[in-house]
């Protein structure tokens, strides 16, 4: 059959493209997909056809090693054993999500064991108090939006039951949806491949309009839109990412519908599979589990759990002196996320906890709302508000040492004026603005060189005098 003389010259270059996919696909098939576009907008197809991503089943087994890599990195620059005796793996997500394909891939890459994985069976062990560490595994994190959702609800659960980490691999992450994802949950996030938006449809600066006068970009992103509004409620796809992006058994909901829908008669290029279960699945029985550890009441452990990664960090290296002063074993600091906001979690902790155990809150002007509700949830536990981080350091000198303003450079902080009120704008971008390792680095650093000894010391008397009052039995006379 001859094609249409306004692609017969693209076809060769069509079919060489589609030949070097990592995946078998039908070519009649990718010609019935392009044919459903006007004449007019072969040009879409064609452009999607370029830069379409297709990830194939090594691709996606060299980006979870790469992850799983990224991980243990950083578990051992923090002090956290990952072992088969202390750690969980579990696919996340169910209904369109891929998790439960991607833990089976994970696995057989890092030649991990099948009953490290979470079933019905391993569950026990989490209520047994064995697992520190609980790994979820999946594609692809975009919006993030399902990836915090799902790990605020598993932290719920957990945390209480004993588990200190939760950590998320994915494959690829998209910037935002990282981002979104360190903010707002407690997790830890490793992706092999992070893309931005000048890797989607959403960017007229993006390289899919390469070539094309900027008013016209505008035009062509318009006629995608309508073929995407024929086939789905989300033009762009899922967070209007507009991503480019497929793997061999499935296509995340983020990439433009026209690839995957099969709404209204649409032929897709690479159709979208859906129920495939994750964790989500077992999130009932682990919200029905029940620790079976014995109580403690006269453990010498003090657990702080605290808002963010950045003070879990400022934490730990704290621990020593903490320990020191109130004469306990072993501190164990947890960051919670936005855990501080789940009425569920610090009831399920109330509950379930058999250590002591303080709150640390952060008192930023910032997020008074935040405050508030964190305080009224913890009404009933024991807390401590303190500093923002940035008071426990001498930052006259930080300001003036080397080696730290060529960090300010990078982050363009070099015009900020050093103030009692510009200390929140300085440790939003710097202490906490910076990759998860470096902030390791350059929180130690800060310490060791430069710590502000009372601040410190005020915050360490606060730490003891709370434990005091916990220990403390109440006067009954």
């Amino acid at each position: 059959m001859k094609y249409p003389s306004s692609i017969d010259k693209e076809i060769q270059i069509v079919k060489e493209i589609v030949s070097d996919w990592p995946v078998e696909v039908d070519f009649n098939n990718v010609i019935k997909w392009i044919l459903q576009f006007d004449t007019e907008d072969f040009e879409i197809p064609l452009r999607i056809i370029k830069y379409l991503n297709v990830v194939g089943y090594d691709d996606l087994n060299n980006a979870l090693t790469v992850a799983y890599s990224k991980l243990e990195r950083m578990a051992n620059e923090k002090g956290t054993k990952i072992t088969n005796k202390n750690t969980l793996f579990a696919g996340i997500g169910d209904g369109g999500k891929s998790g439960a394909m991607i833990s089976y891939n994970f696995r057989l890459t890092n030649e991990l064991s099948e009953e490290n994985f979470l079933d019905d069976e391993s569950i026990i062990f989490i209520e047994e108090g064995r697992i520190e560490n609980i790994v979820l595994v999946d594609d692809i994190v975009g919006t993030g939006n399902q990836a915090v959702k799902e790990i605020n609800k598993l932290a719920e659960s957990v945390i209480p039951l004993g588990v200190k980490n939760i950590f998320l691999l994915t494959a690829i992450g998209m910037k935002e949806g990282i981002r979104k994802v360190e903010k707002e949950t407690s997790a830890f996030i490793f992706s092999a491949f992070e893309y931005d938006s000048i890797d989607s449809v959403s960017s007229l600066d993006s390289v899919f309009y390469e070539g094309i006068e900027h008013e016209q970009r505008s035009i062509l992103k318009e006629r995608i839109e309508y073929y995407g509004k024929s086939v789905s409620k989300s033009p762009l796809g899922y967070g209007g990412l507009g991503l480019l992006i497929t793997f061999y058994y499935n296509t995340p909901n983020s990439t433009l519908p026209v690839i995957w829908s099969s709404l209204n008669s649409w032929i897709p290029l690479f159709k979208r599979v859906r129920k495939i279960n994750g964790i989500a699945s077992y999130y009932r029985q682990i919200d029905g589990a029940k620790p079976k550890r014995k109580t403690r009441k006269d453990s010498k452990e003090l657990i702080l759990f605290v808002e963010g990664k950045t003070d879990e960090i400022f934490f730990e290296l704290l621990s020593p002196r903490i320990k020191e002063e109130l004469g306990v074993e072993k501190i164990n600091v947890i960051s919670l996320g936005g855990g501080y906001r789940s009425e569920k979690l610090i009831k399920n902790l109330e509950k379930f906890s058999i250590s002591t155990y303080i709150y640390v809150i952060e008192k930023d002007e910032r997020s008074i709302g935040y405050m508030e509700i964190s305080k009224e949830y913890l009404k009933n536990s024991p807390f401590i508000e303190a500093p923002i981080l940035a008071k426990y350091f001498d930052l006259v000198k930080v300001w003036n040492d080397e080696e730290y303003r060529r960090a300010f450079h990078r982050l363009r902080l070099k015009e900020i004026e050093l103030t009692e009120e510009s200390m929140p704008e300085f440790e939003r971008h710097f202490l906490r603005g910076l990759p998860m390792s470096m902030r390791q680095r350059y929180l130690e650093k800060l310490i060791i060189k430069y710590p502000n000894i009372e601040e410190i010391d005020n915050l360490i008397q606060l730490i003891k005098e709370k434990f005091i009052e916990i220990k403390t039995p109440p006067n009954k006379s």
